[in-house]
């Protein structure tokens, strides 16, 4: 039986070697770092988007049931979005304690209408036009609500 001769240099690892694989694995985790940030953004913008779809859904319901005898509302304060019964979020006659705050997400920025009414019975909406959502680095988001109430994304 022949015996294997085994030095020295060549049992184990160079420097270069252990280098090059800690290198490789830096790149690969930057790598995935980068793409589950992009991801979770994206995530956050949408989940937010279904919010405000699901704020203003409701406001339309409870018109078109005719919850109340009144019609109802969502109007953005800047940091809350707000259900409220009535023809006006400032008409000081109405009741605030029935209002609903739902707490938006302080990283997206909201521009366009800030208050849409529901008709009652036939959820027309006053006034129409864009809802936008917007986190600074995704594309912007557009909620658009028509005269007939109905909720475009």
């Amino acid at each position: 039986m022949e015996s294997l001769n085994i030095s020295k240099s060549d049992r184990g690892f160079t420097l270069i070697e252990i280098t090059l694989v800690i290198a490789l694995i830096i790149i690969i985790f930057g790598f995935g770092l980068t793409v589950s940030f992009d991801s979770y953004r994206k995530d956050y913008l949408k989940a937010e988007r279904d919010t405000l779809i699901s704020v203003l859904q409701k406001a339309r319901n409870e018109a078109i049931n005719n919850l109340n005898n009144t019609p109802h509302g969502f109007y953005f304060d800047g940091t809350d979005y707000i259900l409220f019964e009535g023809s006006s979020y400032t008409d000081p006659l109405r009741d605030t304690s029935k209002d609903l705050k739902i707490v938006k997400n302080p990283s997206i920025t909201i521009g366009g209408l800030t208050e849409v009414v529901f008709e009652q019975l036939d959820g027309n909406a006053n006034p129409v036009g864009d809802i936008t959502l917007n986190d600074g680095i995704n594309p912007v988001i557009s909620i658009n609500i028509n005269q007939e109430g109905r909720i475009n994304w």
